[in-house]
Formats: C-alpha cells, structure tokens, sequence
C-alpha cells in the first residue's frame, strides 16, 4: 500500500511495481524481545553495529526498509533500487545489513531498501521509527506478537493458528503479494482480509464486499457520515466510519468498534479479497503469523 506518498512511495513501490532483488540469503535465528508502539504502531528496538535504531513491523510488505543515513554511516554497500519494469528509483538503493539484533532475535544480512525517511516523517507521513521489517524477514518461521504481554517471539515451532488459513495474495492486479487471512467475518459474512499491521483501524471493507457483508445502507448514507483520518495508509486517507459486528474464529473482537469503509484515496486491490485489518482490532490480542505452515491465530 502506497502509505507514504513523500517516498513515491517508500512503501508504494512494494505494491505498485514490486522489486526486482538478487537472491535472498537472509535468515532469522528464533529469539524474542520487548514490542514497544511508535506512533501507535508496532516496533521494536535494534541494534546495528553499535547503532540503536526503532524498527517497526510492517507485515503489510515484503521488504525491510531502513534510513539512507544509517546505510551510509555503517559504510555497507547499495546498488540501485530497480522496479519490474527495468527502471531505476531515483533516491532509492538496496542495502544488506549483516546483523539486526533485537532483544534474542537476530537477522543475518537482512535486505534493505534504503532512502530518506525523514522528510516522511516530518509531514506526519511516516511513524515515528529508522524503518521497517517486512515480512519476507520471518521467512519460514513463526513470528508471535502478544500485545497484552508486549513482546514479539520469533520461532520455528507453530502454534496457536486456530485453523485459519494464510495466504500471500497479489494486491490487484500488478501489485506485490500481501498477507492475507481467513477466519474474519463482518455480520456474521466471511471475508478473507489482508492483515496490516501499519493500518491503525479496525477492519476496512472494501466496496467490492459491501453488499456482501450487509453494509450497502451504511455506504449509501447521505447524512451524519463520520470519516476518520489514517495518516500512515496510502499516503493519509479517509475512511468513512460505519457500524457492523466484527468476528474472528465465530468470536466477537471488542465491543462497540467500528468497521470502515473506503472513500476516494483509498487503494483498491480489485478485488483480490475483501477487507483489512488493522492494529485497533489486533490490540489486547496474541497474532499469530506461521510462516512455516501458512496459518494465522488470533488468540
């Protein structure tokens, strides 16, 4: 998703275009250490060489980003950001980092694309973090974020999927796979949703699903529409608030939480799948994300 438009985009170019990288030799030892929130977000606290830097965990994509200057300060070397298309990204390289060190996880030459991030996060367009870990950084293992403990786990064994099915699913008809999950329902429907954990809302529900959810009324309102503002999705978007129930697992998620719905700005995944779901309706939750055996848990 095209989050932060100053980065044309840092994270759009992941949808948009994809990346074009040289093989991944990254892996992750099993660990875990303490989940912290920047800008009400997930992220972490790492260490690279002596550096100490805030990572957020951006399930949405697949690839890590990281500050141009921490690339450049630790002396590593880049080469061009290439899209599909063959074309070079102006002001954007692919790094490697050796070591990532979070609390007893690490990740052994981490791939990076590296930019100015700070200008983003000026304009209030970017948390408050030196970048990301996407998902292709879990590879093949079981990534565990307990938001009532608040710590992340890293490991090979599974565990607490509760039957769901994961999925990586193009966005649209062009863009780069994104982690998708069944088990969700909106009244009571089924919906298979995109799981991101850089959407701060509840669930959105994409105009194709409306009327398959029962929302036809609600989008069709003339009067006392309620729209609230997600700076980090799509550059900063509106969403139009509307009421449903929302369930994982036949299992009601909170109480009197809104569910949301697309207004112009909004990228659209053609109908890949149906929702998004975001961190207000992951929070007080275990998330579980089983790379290994393509299953989410919600517990």
């Amino acid at each position: 998703m095209r989050r932060w438009v100053v980065l044309a985009g840092v994270m759009g170019w992941v949808l948009a275009s994809g990346v074009v990288c040289a093989q991944d030799d990254s892996t992750v030892k099993d660990g875990r250490t303490k989940l912290q929130f920047c800008s009400g977000l997930p992220c972490v606290e790492v260490m690279v060489d002596k550096r100490k830097l805030l990572l957020g965990i951006d399930i949405a994509n697949p690839h890590s980003v990281l500050e141009i200057d921490v690339v450049t300060n630790e002396g590593l070397d880049v080469t061009p950001y290439v899209g599909r298309d063959g074309k070079t990204v102006p002001g954007w390289s692919m790094s490697e980092v050796p070591s990532v060190k979070a609390g007893t996880i690490e990740f052994k030459y981490l791939k990076v694309v590296a930019g100015h991030l700070l200008t983003a996060k000026a304009a209030d367009q970017m948390p408050e973090v030196d970048g990301t870990l996407g998902y292709e950084a879990f590879k093949g293992k079981v990534l565990r974020m307990d938001l009532r403990k608040m710590t992340v786990e890293v490991a090979s064994a599974g565990g607490g999927c509760d039957g769901s099915a994961m999925k990586l699913i193009p966005f649209g008809k062009s863009g780069a796979p994104v982690v998708t999950a069944t088990g969700f329902s909106v009244n009571g429907k089924p919906v298979v949703a995109k799981v991101d954990t850089f959407y701060a809302g509840t669930m959105l529900v994409y105009p194709d699903a409306v009327e398959k959810v029962g929302l036809t009324a609600e989008a069709n309102k003339t009067r006392n529409k309620v729209q609230e503002h997600f700076p980090y999705t799509d550059g900063g978007v509106d969403m139009l608030k509307a009421t449903a129930s929302e369930e994982f697992a036949g299992k009601a998620l909170g109480a009197d939480l809104p569910v949301y719905l697309a207004l112009p700005g909004v990228r659209l995944p053609d109908g890949s799948f149906d929702a998004m779901v975001g961190m207000k309706l992951l929070n007080g939750h275990t998330v579980t994300f089983d790379f290994a055996q393509s299953c989410f848990g919600l517990q």
